[in-house]
């Protein structure tokens, strides 16, 4: 097991890469998050009761809110959901499932793979992260899911990083707290992010040399492609200790290593969590 020091530092070492003005907009997203988190707070509620505001009960697998949350001049989306409790990843309530509508945004991109449920191309979706959390809304683990999972339209990894610059809840529905709280979560871990959609790329080619006679984005054995766990309070301090040391001259270069190994993530070596090796898709 890694210590976790050396999981702080290592942190801060791949934060250190970023250009300067790249740690300032993770720096203002985690501001945000905070702020939105508190205001959330001050009402009573969190992310995860605030998106469930109104439900009777908790149905396993069911979307809250049932028609997802779509910014209509964005074109971001999300939903909330639990799988089982025993399909759950330790600590985990439930997560968040963000989205992109790539045609609508990015129309020279061509997919990489169109599912046959994709239906209308307006209404078409690239996944980009899943946000887990606790009961209380701690953000604990970032994912990515195998394309038959939300039934997405497949994008490489480059062109989903570029519509992840566009992800953005701007509506106040449920609440404008809530849809700024999911913005600045995605934000403030893009590097994180980034580093989830190339491992999940490594994953499906892995699985693609090793099960050549099968279709790697419709196998149900293969679910979540990449994870990271993240801890919202210590993505802050790494942010806030990289900004320091590259404001000190020669404050010493970060050394390479594989991104999600840093995180103490897994990827094309162990595509999938053991909890969530199922058969329903989470549509």
């Amino acid at each position: 097991m890694v210590a976790a020091a050396d999981i702080d530092g290592q942190l801060v070492a791949r934060l250190l890469r970023l250009p300067r003005p790249e740690l300032l907009a993770l720096y203002d997203a985690a501001a945000d998050a905070v702020a939105c988190a508190a205001a959330l707070a001050e009402n009573g509620t969190n992310p995860v009761t605030e998106v469930l505001a109104g439900a009777d009960a908790v149905t396993e697998w069911a979307h809250f809110p049932e028609a997802d949350i779509v910014d209509p001049a964005t074109h971001s989306q999300f939903y909330y959901h639990a799988h089982a409790a025993e399909e759950r990843a330790a600590g985990e309530h439930g997560h968040f499932h963000t989205f992109v509508r790539p045609t609508q945004l990015f129309p020279d991109i061509a997919p990489a793979s169109v599912p046959e449920k994709a239906g209308a191309e307006p209404s078409w979706v690239a996944h980009l992260v899943g946000i887990s959390t606790d009961a209380s809304g701690r953000v604990i683990r970032l994912f990515t899911t195998n394309c038959w999972v939300t039934g997405e339209v497949w994008y490489d990894a480059g062109s989903a990083i570029r519509m992840l610059e566009r992800f953005a809840m701007t509506t106040e529905t449920p609440s404008a707290e809530l849809n700024r709280w999911v913005t600045a979560v995605v934000r403030m871990f893009r590097p994180q992010i980034e580093d989830l959609l190339h491992a999940r790329d490594a994953c499906l080619a892995q699985f693609r040399a090793a099960h050549p006679e099968r279709d790697a984005l419709e196998d149900r054995s293969l679910q979540v492609t990449s994870e990271v766990p993240v801890d919202f309070l210590a993505q802050i301090g790494a942010i806030e200790k990289a900004l320091d040391r590259q404001s000190i001259p020669d404050a010493g270069q970060p050394q390479e290593a594989s991104p999600l190994a840093l995180f103490g993530g897994t990827g094309a070596a162990d595509c999938r969590h053991p909890r969530e090796r199922r058969t329903g898709p989470c549509q």
